[in-house]
């Protein structure tokens, strides 16, 4: 297992001049290059004491087990949408890790990151300034997520969420049931409420909707 690493030495006696302890950061990038960028510029700031950095969502889940991260950032386009399912992990698995989901699609709203347990959304292509001003203040306790997202006219359960996704990416109702776990009725019914919250009648509807709305990464 290969583990990207970068850790700032403290000095004895150093006392920091914010309200930020010093944390362990975890960036999940499958772009290499990408990944060492943020690695580099975190791990210049003063309240990252250390700074890990993984490929894939299976490698971060046995990184942040060893090495403990109190902030993990995560790509919503790591291959097969597992970034926002790592996301949903660290919420059920470990709460206290505060997970900022980054995107490069364009926005990710604040329902659909709240409701697989992130804490901020931001781009990539966020200014390098911005960017880690807006890491840190999640660090510091804060949320962040785009300014255009307000309360939303569709409200979707957490189940009903799932199944939108797994409907946009091209899942059929038994490849869903298989998916998620459920019965073929189920599915049937979910996706039934789905359309209706949103207001559309069929898949392709249903897909353009959420992206309008922001629902999906």
């Amino acid at each position: 297992m290969t583990v990207m690493a970068m850790e700032r030495p403290v000095p004895a006696g150093e006392i920091p001049r914010d309200r930020c302890q010093a944390q362990r950061v975890l960036i999940v990038e499958e772009h290499e290059l990408l990944q060492a960028g943020l690695r580099a510029v975190l791990h210049g700031e003063p309240w990252v004491a250390s700074c890990l950095g993984v490929s894939t969502a299976d490698l971060a889940w046995q990184v942040a087990r060893r090495y403990q991260p109190q902030l993990v950032l995560v790509s919503t386009s790591l291959p097969g949408r597992a970034g926002l399912g790592l996301c949903r992990e660290f919420h059920a698995q470990m709460p206290h890790v505060r997970v900022v989901l980054m995107s490069a699609e364009g926005r990710v709203s604040a329902a659909l990151g709240l409701v697989n347990g992130a804490v901020a959304a931001l781009p990539k292509q966020m200014p390098t300034a911005a960017l880690v001003a807006s890491v840190k203040r999640v660090a510091e306790g804060g949320r962040v997520f785009p300014k255009d997202t307000g309360p939303l006219p569709v409200q979707l359960s957490k189940r009903e969420l799932d199944v939108l996704q797994h409907l946009v990416s091209g899942q059929s109702n038994p490849e869903m049931a298989l998916s998620l776990n459920l019965s073929r009725h189920t599915v049937k019914q979910h996706t039934s409420a789905v359309y209706r919250k949103l207001g559309v009648r069929n898949r392709a509807q249903a897909a353009s909707r959420a992206q309008e709305l922001g629902l999906v990464a």
